[in-house]
């Protein structure tokens, strides 16, 4: 292993960070809850700071994907393999693996979630890449062959069968028109040494789809129409789609960001700002704004922090975390400024084990550590339990969002 980087001078240690998280926390003011439901749900201009540790890197902007490691993020920009990057006692090491595996795979890629415990994936123009760290095999399945077909987006389908869905954007060979192309959505099966497909179907070009909950969302942004699928492509339905039609004159959106297992969704991208949607029946299932021109929406692999990138003007764009808890009357609690600026897909990931959030700009890594350790001054825990607590105090104080009413 090698130390690539040391931490820059001044950079707090884990629990010197936290509480100005705490801080941050206690000190925001949310707008109150109820009258014009699409106000919005909290004034993000009164977000206070959580500084990152910052750490020097060989290279420039590097994309990063999550890892099956602890405390680790992967990146593909530093030779021909894997590079774990690894936070260790205020340092950061790198330890590379699939040195030359397959042919010429640096340089950035169309990255997924952790597929399993010991295995990740990637996919370059026309191919995808699977490398599992327990056998120590990487395999290159060439899914599409001909030069006018690419691989727009992948989603896994089944991580144990390994079925994969790719969005296969297919420019028309005999046309000038760069716009003369559609997509299709394959369904693959990559168990083996070559790739199987399993089925196939024609999308369009104005669909954008999210798998979710065990279903494919595709929304063709047109029609402004939403079509729920299973796994397998066979016609479904869920409670999303269901308060999105009801609701369809006062949502504009393009993506779905959906909890990994709390029954909500933000979507973002449409013309009115981000949007809150919840179909759990003891929870607020109207259509709540959050923000204007908030995008990127991203949570944690444990699913209690959300992390977004909201931009203010053509030169200015911020990036923001969020706690997220069933004890919130909408889910999500008061939000956290993390950095006047914002990292571009591909290049932010998560940690586990602490859960930590890190992105790539230029030389640089930053990263916010949320220690999964109790705070020393509180009987919770961990520590996400005590800012939900606090936060919770403070709105029920100050009567946000339905919090500290009396009920009629």
């Amino acid at each position: 292993m090698q130390c690539v980087n040391e931490r820059k001078k001044g950079a707090r240690d884990t629990w010197r960070a936290m509480t100005l998280l705490i801080i941050g926390t206690l000190l925001c003011a949310a707008t109150s809850f109820g009258g014009n439901k699409m106000a919005e749900l909290y004034n993000i201009n009164e977000a206070v700071t959580f500084k990152p540790e910052e750490y020097s890197v060989r290279g420039s902007s590097l994309a990063l994907f999550p890892v099956p490691q602890d405390n680790s993020v992967g990146t593909n920009d530093m030779g021909n393999a894997i590079t774990l990057l690894t936070f260790k006692k205020g340092r950061l090491i790198s330890d590379k693996y699939f040195r030359n595996a397959a042919d010429d795979f640096e340089g950035g890629g169309t990255y997924l979630p952790v597929i399993d415990k010991d295995t990740i994936g990637f996919a370059q123009m026309r191919r995808f890449l699977l490398f599992d760290f327990k056998s120590k095999y990487c395999r290159d399945y060439l899914i599409v062959m001909s030069l006018e077909k690419s691989i727009e987006k992948i989603a896994i389908a089944d991580s144990r069968q390994k079925h994969f869905i790719f969005e296969i954007l297919a420019h028309n060979p005999g046309s000038e028109d760069p716009w003369d192309y559609t997509n299709h959505l394959l369904l693959m099966d990559l168990s083996s040494a070559e790739p199987k497909m399993i089925k196939e179907m024609n999308i369009g070009k104005a669909t954008v789809w999210t798998t979710a909950f065990g279903k494919n969302f595709l929304y063709d942004v047109k029609s402004e129409k939403m079509r729920v699928l299973d796994l397998n492509f066979e016609d479904s339905n869920h409670p999303l789609a269901e308060i999105l039609t009801q609701n369809k004159d006062e949502i504009t959106f393009t993506w779905i960001h959906a909890h990994p297992y709390l029954p909500f969704a933000m979507l973002s991208g449409g013309y009115k700002g981000s949007t809150l949607i919840s179909w759990r029946a003891d929870k607020e299932t109207t259509p709540l704004h959050l923000f204007s021109r908030a995008t990127q929406f991203s949570f944690s692999p444990d699913g209690k922090w959300v992390v977004f990138r909201k931009k203010f003007s053509t030169d200015s764009e911020a990036t923001y975390l969020m706690p997220v808890s069933e004890k919130y009357p909408n889910y999500l609690g008061s939000p956290i400024l993390l950095a006047n600026d914002y990292f571009d897909s591909g290049h932010f990931a998560w940690t586990t084990n602490p859960v930590s959030f890190v992105g790539s700009s230029l030389d640089k890594l930053y990263r916010w550590d949320l220690t999964n350790d109790a705070h020393p001054e509180s009987d919770k825990p961990t520590f996400h339990d005590y800012i939900v607590e606090k936060d919770l105090e403070k709105l029920t104080r100050e009567k946000k969002q339905g919090l500290g009413e009396k009920p009629e």
